[in-house]
């Protein structure tokens, strides 16, 4: 078995069906939850991404060493390690912006890292399942929070979540031209992605912004708060 992974390999797509199935039963479960019930469910998939959170970037800078993870790009500055703090954020307090986030970012941006993966290692290394634990929990969050908590959005969260968004690009790029990194892909895009046909770094994210307030009004609609009593 190679060592490296390769995108739609049978490892791929057999991981993306376990990730699919997992989350969908999680949804299940979740719906059969009363209220309050619910709640604490919630918060105990925020208590899971938080310590596994801890775990991976533990396990990183142990395994590596501190300068190790400067210079190949493993410290958790990338756009997912920033939604997974927001999805505890959102899991544990509910906060108005973090659940508008996780969903608006989530399932538009951070998905993709499941269905095009920028990664070197394949099954069983550590850092694959890492990988795709850390991603699928995304995922999971943006789900249950959906279907499980009920969570509805506000006509002004797809425009607030284009804002945050942009607020992360512009806080990490300066970072990257100081360490010669490229979290957030504010550099250049990976091979294989839309914004490698975009031209070149971070001005792809300009030609983004239009299009990316567009899908997140298409998505809104289906989440859409119901403001009858």
């Amino acid at each position: 078995m190679s060592n490296t992974f390769t995108n739609w390999s049978a490892t791929h797509l057999i991981t993306m069906g376990i990730i699919t199935l997992v989350t969908t039963l999680l949804v299940f479960y979740g719906r059969k939850l009363k209220p309050q019930e619910r709640i604490y469910f919630g918060r105990r998939l925020g208590l899971v991404m938080l310590l596994f959170f801890l775990f991976e970037y533990s396990w990183r800078i142990f395994t590596f060493g501190f300068a190790t993870c400067v210079t190949q790009q493993m410290l958790p500055l990338h756009f997912c390690a920033f939604m997974t703090l927001v999805s505890i954020i959102a899991l544990w307090f509910k906060s108005p912006w973090a659940c508008a986030l996780v969903y608006f970012g989530v399932l538009s941006a951070s998905i993709q890292a499941i269905i095009t993966p920028v990664l070197k290692e394949d099954f069983p290394q550590i850092a694959f399942f890492n990988f795709f634990i850390s991603h699928s929990l995304l995922l999971m969050a943006a789900v249950v929070q959906i279907g499980v908590l009920g969570w509805r959005a506000r006509l002004r969260d797809p425009l607030l979540c284009v804002l945050l968004m942009d607020a992360y690009v512009l806080a990490i790029h300066p970072i990257n031209l100081w360490l010669g990194s490229n979290y957030g892909f504010t550099t250049h895009g990976p091979a294989g992605t839309i914004l490698s046909q975009l031209g070149p770094g971070p001005w792809y994210y300009l030609k983004l912004q239009l299009p990316a307030l567009a899908l997140f009004y298409f998505m809104y609609l289906f989440v859409r708060e119901n403001k009858k009593s």
